[in-house]
């Protein structure tokens, strides 16, 4: 498994020029032009108890690191960012640097990194302990048990199970998964689910009517996620880099009362033996909700039907093949990555059979993934890139959300273009000398070209009896 290089660099080093705190007679300064850009584009990450090692919130945390952080925009490397704005739309959760601020940045840093004036200083941003998302959550739901992960060992998906605790379907705007360890998780989602008939619950995970433990996706008698709208099921996924999804106040993703939380995870071990209990916390919808959210991968269609043809090409192939989409291991008639390939490629086609409304994409691959691009092809023959990630980082695999949501019509497919390198030159590649199998460890691959969006049809308001969207009270 990768591990994500967050730090800025590997010692702190002191900027070159006049003393630390020195007033600066002309150029930016740290309280008046730094800190602003810190606070919006880095403290996320950069402060006490989240991914990054090292706070950045005041300047005597900021200084010595001053050389480096310069170092590190320069390239764009930090803040890290994947979709290429040359191709891709406007989103709203771009944390990249404008060239302004790159440039404010460098000349704070030529100039010896003064403090300023401190009448300067914006306020400190406050953040909920805890949590990515500014605030507390309406509700926080944990797994069902602790979990103990070998010290070694290769482990399947995970699957625990805890019952909706609330009587009605309510809505989320901001839904965050939170593990308790990230060390050893690999990736992880959530799903609402029923319980078959005939089984059990015992300590979370689903005793079958032979008392044994179903514990591993793919096993037998596991509950199918196939309820409700095509997509509905799924509620959000955690891999490096995401596990926050932001949804429009009026738009919202359906938690199922009568349902079971159906909480996937991935662990890979540590050489030590580690435990871990997720978290997943709940912003309501404040306002009444018009639309839900569904979120289905490259193939499936887009529609408020469950049939339809899901379409892949893969490196080499001439034509066009059906593909099972809702497996990440792919069909067994989609080839594997020979040794060697630097260049190979799978593309998934996904039709538009119902007028939609898109709000995110999210690519996810692994260690030999090396770029995702998502092509609207409209009706009239008119094609347009709306997110290009050329260089795909597994340590950092975000959600990207519109700026604006997309309209797209009845008539339109979604071409996810998918390239691999699994030559020497790739520096994650762990066995550049060996075919790639489909499959959910880290040195095999996937091809998951996610979706957001919601069918325009589906107006809630003017359904009968349509789902309440007032919060419960706080689950703890």
């Amino acid at each position: 498994m990768a591990v994500a290089s967050l730090s800025l660099g590997t010692d702190p080093v002191s900027a070159q020029g006049p003393a630390q705190g020195a007033p600066a007679a002309h150029g930016p300064t740290f309280n008046k032009d730094v800190a602003p850009i810190m606070f919006s584009k880095c403290a996320t990450c950069h402060r006490e108890g989240e991914v990054a090692p090292m706070s950045l919130l005041t300047y005597e945390q900021v200084r010595p690191w001053a050389r480096a952080i310069k170092s590190k925009v320069i390239s764009r490397e930090m803040p890290p960012w994947g979709a290429d704005p040359r191709e891709s739309l406007p989103m709203r959760n771009d944390m990249s640097l404008s060239e302004a601020q790159i440039a404010t940045l460098v000349a704070w840093v030529d100039a010896g990194a003064p403090r300023g004036n401190p009448a300067d200083l914006p306020p400190v941003p406050t953040f909920t302990t805890g949590w990515t998302y500014g605030s507390e959550p309406d509700a926080i739901l944990e797994m069902p048990v602790e979990f103990e992960i070998p010290a070694e060992g290769e482990l399947g998906v995970q699957m625990f199970y805890s019952k909706v605790p609330w009587n009605e379907d309510r809505f989320a705007e901001v839904v965050e998964l939170r593990p308790g360890n990230a060390k050893v998780v690999h990736h992880a989602g959530i799903f609402f689910v029923d319980i078959p008939e005939g089984t059990t619950l015992v300590n979370g995970r689903i005793v079958g009517p032979d008392g044994k433990i179903i514990g591993d996706r793919g096993s037998a008698g596991l509950p199918s996620t196939d309820s409700g709208l095509p997509g509905s099921s799924k509620l959000l996924s955690w891999v490096p880099g995401r596990g926050l999804d932001r949804h429009r106040p009026n738009v919202g993703k359906r938690i199922p009362a009568g349902k079971y939380i159906n909480w996937q995870l991935h662990y890979n071990p540590t050489g030590k033996v580690e435990k871990d209990r997720s978290r997943l916390g709940i912003w309501f919808n404040k306002v009444p909700v018009t639309h839900e959210v569904l979120i289905r991968q490259a193939g499936d269609p887009l529609a408020t039907t469950k049939g339809g043809l899901s379409l892949y090409r893969a490196e080499g192939e001439e034509v066009e093949y059906k593909a099972d989409p809702s497996s990440t291991r792919r069909s067994r008639t989609t080839p594997n990555i020979p040794p060697y390939a630097e260049n190979w490629s799978l593309t998934g086609i996904t039709p538009v059979t119902e007028d939609i409304t898109l709000y995110a994409m999210s690519p996810h691959m692994h260690l030999r993934g090396k770029s995702l691009k998502w092509v609207v092809t409209y009706p009239d023959g008119r094609d347009q890139t709306i997110l290009s990630v050329p260089r795909f980082d597994f340590n950092w695999q975000f959600n990207y959300e519109l700026a604006e949501p997309l309209k797209i019509p009845a008539g339109s497919k979604i071409t996810g273009i998918g390239f691999y390198d699994n030559s020497p030159k790739n520096k994650w590649n762990p066995a550049p000398h060996l075919e790639v199998y489909w499959s959910e460890q880290s040195w095999d691959e996937m091809y998951q070209p996610f979706t957001e969006y919601s069918v325009d049809s589906q107006d809630l308001t003017k359904q009968k009896a349509g789902p309440t969207t007032s919060a419960p009270p706080q689950q703890r």
